[in-house]
């Protein structure tokens, strides 16, 4: 860690990583900061209080851009703009939406991952990419950590319909365009490389970028090609509770007396378990992007471009944990229960039915504590293709665009059950919101490796495929007079289809002392029928440094290295190949047909405008997956994996129709002021994941998770009402209200089941089941408001002059109703009642300053989680900053400092338990941008 006084030192570190003492030292003697620039035609040192003497350059010019974006919508919509190809105002594309009203992200490892419009969760979130369809492992949200910036030109959040947009945004429509060859109209090549400095792990990684772009002299024909490369070597440290589980003490193996009164037969609730964690890794990003235009003919225009991504996060997950579910003896005979406890009884209302207090603090002989390890490899692949033409014909347009994209995401982690037993106590000195101190007593040494024994090594992972085609054709006709400006009808054709399954394999104690050739010891009798070998040559003590309360000083985690020196992975591999679960994959096919018709109206002054429109949807699933046996299920005792027998096939097909009208008007009250309303029906699809036929078990948690290929998509019939004040010098306040009614809304149907499974090494064992299924259960009126401003402060004087602040509000109204059938009310997912976002800049003389702080209220995640109880994320705010300097005309220096204050990120249950507190660090990117 470093403290903020560090951070400028830090910055320079980075900047020295690109090797600016190569650069020529006659540029570095003779860059002196770049003026204003004259348009042309006005002598230089004209009157600069004229907006149109001053060509606006930086930060300023992304907004400007932005603001004649918006102006000149015909929907409600705001966006962000490039001010030069290459210089999008942030790294990663998330991180610049959540400054955009009525914008939140998520973040994954500290990079803005998924976007959220108007607090509905990132699935209702449209992404589209130049025009079409962008997928990202069959979610129907993007995971923006995917798409590199640098060859952004802008982005388009619509929140309003029209019935020439592709259906499936129900929260808004976000559209990434890139810049076409005749678009930047010359031969020119930007390059961007930069040193990207983690604060956690103390590393430096390179990130570069180039776009090279042809236009021939007579701008008829244009080619463009980019390649970007970005590592990122991260440490997150977090600690996780896995949720409250619910259990009966007599259903425990063996019995557990919680409160000790001398029966089983009471029920009560407890953190399934406590973990502390770290996740050092490695992130790397290749983008390339090409593009072609032709245009032979001032009214013709055909073009085809590419997008090629390849994502890969690797790294280990070094965890302690302790788990008040799994109290028993190490060995037959040996003592094991609790022997001291408190249990809360004033939470029991927000408790699972029929529990009878939460257990806030326990000490326990024979407690679960593992020492473990678990590597991760995963990687995505998404490769996009579309191909398209404009004509025109005096007022007859015709537009066609096919398109193409596939997405392949593949995992393979492999992880150790490594386990002791001894006295422990759990305690939350700073209440249930805060994480748990675990202390360790009776001679019990929790640094001790000859305790520990080792039950499996388990293998898990997935391949999920996400593949689309889609085409579609337009033609618009345009009227030289009257109210009616134009009419536009046209066809849409998708077929998408997406295909996951889950991977396991496990080695027990016996097959891994077997293949050591006798360097692990095997001891029958220890944790079971199984068995375990001694785990002591195979450990090391790791610790870190860490904000997170109670988070141990150092902790055993497997040793990879010395675990493989004993036993080569291609050994262990070889002899368990992972194999596909049975019943947890699914196949998921869509198809859609779309027509729709669209008029276009304004005034004979210009003043007032709009369209109205309707838009025809016929869509077809196939859903196929397995529907397995839940008698013979298997699972490992003390691990945590659940071998599922063979289910069988199984194919369901769905269909639904719907008309989807839309309307929107905009009318100048003033020159520089705009009224916008629009009314509309927008639909919004169910996740393939939720389509699935198939049927998905986890013993250790003791769910059972089946789709449903019967859901219908949610439907909103919505309105929204705007007023925009273009001020000048690039200014604007807006303010705006919308209402939102949803139908068909999905939650999770809920039942118990209980099942006797088989144990990997002899007997069965009874347990309880939670069998979850998504339902269209619900309806919910959302209702808010938004306020925006960008003022640049030359108003107050020239003093002022290059100074500026911008931000923005948004309030959400929305009901609570459950996540799961029959369950307690929850806001509905994904919704912050608050959010805004407030920053400043000072651009002049070539130098450049940006802070902004970002702020989002408590919201669901919308994941009820393993055991029902909700995860809630509470509030959080973030300061991110920037700083740069023009160098020369064609050279300028930045830096970028993301979490500049080192907030933690954190989640909890439905009644303030901690789920998560994560601390990942903060960022700097700091190196030379340059064009010629």
């Amino acid at each position: 860690m470093i403290g903020l006084g560090s951070v400028v030192a830090r910055t320079l570190k980075a900047a020295l990583y690109v090797g600016v003492a190569a650069w020529p030292m006659n540029v570095l003697a003779q860059a002196a900061p770049v003026a204003p620039q004259a348009e042309p035609g006005v002598a230089p040192g004209a009157d600069a209080a004229e907006p149109a003497d001053i060509v606006v350059t930086g930060f300023r010019r992304s907004l400007q851009l932005a603001n004649e974006q918006k102006r000149n919508a015909d929907v409600v919509s705001d966006g962000i703009s490039a001010e030069d190809i290459g210089k999008f105002p942030d790294q990663n594309l998330a991180e610049s939406l959540q400054r955009i009203t009525g914008v939140q992200i998520t973040r994954s490892r500290g990079e803005g991952s998924s976007v959220s419009i108007r607090g509905l969760a990132p699935d209702f979130a449209r992404t589209q990419y130049n025009g079409r369809t962008l997928g990202s492992g069959g979610s129907r949200s993007f995971d923006f950590t995917s798409l590199s910036a640098e060859f952004v030109s802008a982005v388009e959040v619509a929140k309003s319909p029209t019935a020439d947009m592709i259906e499936g945004g129900l929260a808004g429509t976000i559209n990434v365009r890139t810049a076409r060859p005749l678009d930047i109209g010359k031969s020119s090549f930007n390059g961007t490389v930069e040193g990207v400095y983690e604060d956690n792990p103390d590393k430096l990684s390179p990130r570069v970028a180039g776009l090279a772009n042809y236009a021939n002299a007579s701008k008829t024909f244009g080619i463009n090609v980019g390649v970007a490369y970005e590592q990122r070597k991260y440490l997150a440290v977090s600690y996780e509770g896995y949720g409250a589980e619910t259990g009966v003490e007599a259903r425990r193996n063996p019995p557990i007396d919680y409160n000790r009164d001398g029966d089983f037969g009471d029920t009560y609730t407890f953190n399934h378990a406590q973990a502390y964690q770290a996740f050092p890794g490695t992130r790397k990003r290749l983008s390339i992007v090409g593009a072609l235009q032709y245009k032979p003919a001032d009214n013709i225009n055909v073009f085809a471009d590419y997008f090629h991504s390849d994502f890969r996060d690797t790294g280990r997950w070094y965890e302690n944990a302790t788990r008040f579910t799994n109290i028993a003896p190490a060995l037959p005979g040996q003592p094991y229960g609790v022997t001291a406890s408190t249990i809360d009884t004033s939470l029991v209302p927000q408790l699972l039915s029929g529990s009878q207090g939460f257990v806030t603090s326990m000490t326990a002989t024979g407690l679960d504590h593992r020492a473990s390890t678990f590597s991760q490899d995963s990687r995505k692949i998404l490769n996009s293709y579309a191909a398209g033409f404009d004509i025109t014909d005096g007022a007859m347009k015709v537009s066609g665009q096919a398109s193409y994209f596939n997405s392949t995401t593949n995992s393979l982690n492999n992880g150790f059950a490594t386990i002791s037993r001894g006295v422990g106590t759990i305690t939350h000195p700073d209440g249930l919101g805060s994480p748990p101190k675990v202390t360790y007593g009776a001679g019990y040494d929790p640094l001790d490796p000859s305790t520990f024994f080792l039950l499996s090594q388990d293998f898990f992972g997935g391949r999920n495929s996400d593949r689309n085609y889609e085409g579609r054709l337009d033609a618009e006709y345009t009227f030289d007079a009257g109210f009616l400006k134009s009419l536009k009808a046209g066809l849409y054709y998708g077929d998408r289809r997406n295909t996951a399954v889950d991977t396991r394999s496990s080695a027990n104690a016996a097959t891994l002392a077997r293949l050591s050739g006798g360097k692990l010891v095997f001891a029958p009798n220890v944790e079971g029928a199984s068995g375990a070998v001694r785990a002591t040559n195979i450990l090391k003590p790791i610790s870190f440094d860490t904000k997170i309360p109670y988070y141990p000083a150092s902790y055993l985690v497997t040793d990879l290295d010395a675990y493989y020196g004993i036993i080569p992975y291609s050994t262990v591999i070889g002899a368990v190949p992972p194999q596909d679960v049975s019943g947890s994959g699914y196949d998921v096919g869509e198809r859609t047909m779309a027509v729709y018709a669209q008029a276009g109206f304004g005034s004979t002054d210009g003043r007032l405008g709009g369209n109205f429109g309707v838009r025809y949807v016929d869509t077809q699933t196939v859903s196929s997956g397995l529907v397995p046996d839940l008698n013979g299920l298997i699972i490992e005792p003390g691990g945590v994996f659940t071998t599922v027998p063979t289910g069988v096939p199984t194919q369901v097909k769905g269909d639904y129709r719907y008309l989807l009208p839309s309307f929107n008007v905009k009318y100048e009250v003033a020159s520089d002021v705009v009224v916008r309303g629009a009314l509309a029906r927008v639909l919004g699809r169910p996740g393939l994941g939720s389509l699935s036929a198939g049927t998905g078990v986890n013993a250790n948690v003791r769910s059972i998770n089946s789709g449903n290929p019967a859901l219908a998509p949610y439907l909103s019939d919505q309105a929204d009402l705007s007023l925009e004040y273009y001020l000048p010098k690039q200014g604007l306040l807006s303010a705006a209200i919308f209402y939102k009614h949803l139908t068909n809304y999905i939650i999770n149907g809920q039942v118990t089941q209980t099942l006797t499974a088989q144990l990997r090494g002899g007997g069965t064992q009874t347990l309880e089941f939670r069998r979850n299924q998504p339902l269209n259960l619900e309806s919910a009126n959302i209702k808010g408001a938004e306020l925006a401003a960008q003022l640049p402060l030359s108003y107050l004087g020239g003093a002022f002059d290059g100074f500026g602040v911008f931000g923005s509000f948004t309030y959400i109204d929305a009901p609570q109703i459950p996540q799961f059938q029959g369950g307690p009310s929850a806001p509905l997912n994904g919704v912050s009642k608050y959010n805004y976002n407030a920053g400043g800049y000072f651009e002049k003389y070539g130098i450049g300053i940006r802070g902004n702080y970002t702020y989002r209220s408590t919201f669901s995640s919308g994941d009820a989680n393993y055991f029902g109880d909700g995860t809630f994320v509470p509030a959080y705010g973030q300061i991110d900053a920037s700083v740069s300097y023009q160098l020369t005309p064609a050279i300028s220096l930045s830096a970028d400092v993301t979490n500049l204050l080192d907030a933690l990120q954190k989640t909890e249950n439905g009644f303030g338990l901690t789920r998560i507190n994560s601390q990942i660090g903060r960022r700097i990117t700091a190196g030379v941008h340059f064009r010629f």
